[in-house]
């Protein structure tokens, strides 16, 4: 198993966006641009509201009186401390819920031209360096040791005399951070075995210490066009 990353990063953001950005009209850039205005508002409000509510909390949490036995001021810290961690959580679901209007009107300004065509050319690069080739499944990776493929859509695909596991790239995103790199299998290197997730069938595929939980459909996949071979 070995695994592979593009690695000129900027070049990876810049494409993509380039490509996205200079396949809309005129009126498309100018809503695009005002939804990049409503989310740095966002963020910002975000911010500023959470910051105000963790320096009252602050100050309000040092109002309250001391104990002087040592043991009360043990068991006094660790409360705070938990109180403090409740706070901050509380914080943050107060912060987003007071500024979801702003967040909800950055979405309105999402523009449908934006979509896989423009998206699918802005990762012809990454297809490239991957060797993404016909035939190829995509399916959804649930579970993994590897937390940057968890709760992705990944394609599964064959080089050679390897398989090989990256990102969607068929469907194609604009940012470059989405890129998750490359896993390239040899057949000697992979078991597959069937998980049950509930009501649903997985397949998981384990090389060594590492292993991926996907979509059943990848089993049939593997097994015809890897495997099989």
């Amino acid at each position: 198993m070995r695994y592979f990353k593009y690695a000129n990063t900027d070049k990876n953001l810049n494409n993509a966006f380039k490509e996205q950005y200079k396949a809309l009209t005129e009126d498309e850039k100018r809503t695009f641009r005002k939804k990049k205005t409503w989310e740095r508002t966002a963020v910002g409000c975000f911010l500023a509201i959470f910051i105000l509510f963790i320096t009252a909390g602050t100050y309000f949490i040092k109002l309250i009186p001391q104990p002087e036995w040592w043991l009360s001021k043990l068991l006094a810290g660790i409360v705070g401390f938990f109180i403090f961690v409740t706070f901050l959580i509380v914080s943050g679901l107060m912060a987003y819920g007071l500024t979801s209007p702003l967040w909800k009107k950055a979405a309105s300004f999402d523009i449908p031209a934006m979509k896989k065509e423009i998206f699918s050319k802005a990762c012809e690069h990454l297809r490239r360096y991957y060797k993404l080739q016909e035939s190829y499944v995509v399916t959804k990776c649930f579970t993994a040791t590897d937390k940057r493929f968890q709760n992705h859509d990944v394609c599964i695909f064959v080089v050679g005399d390897e398989l090989r596991m990256t990102a969607d790239l068929t469907r194609g995103f604009l940012y470059g951070e989405r890129d998750l790199g490359c896993y390239a299998f040899k057949k000697e290197e992979i078991v597959l075995s069937k998980q049950r997730d509930g009501e649903h069938l997985r397949i998981e595929l384990e090389a060594g210490k590492t292993s991926f939980l996907l979509g059943y459909r990848a089993k049939g996949f593997i097994e015809k066009n890897f495997i099989g071979k």
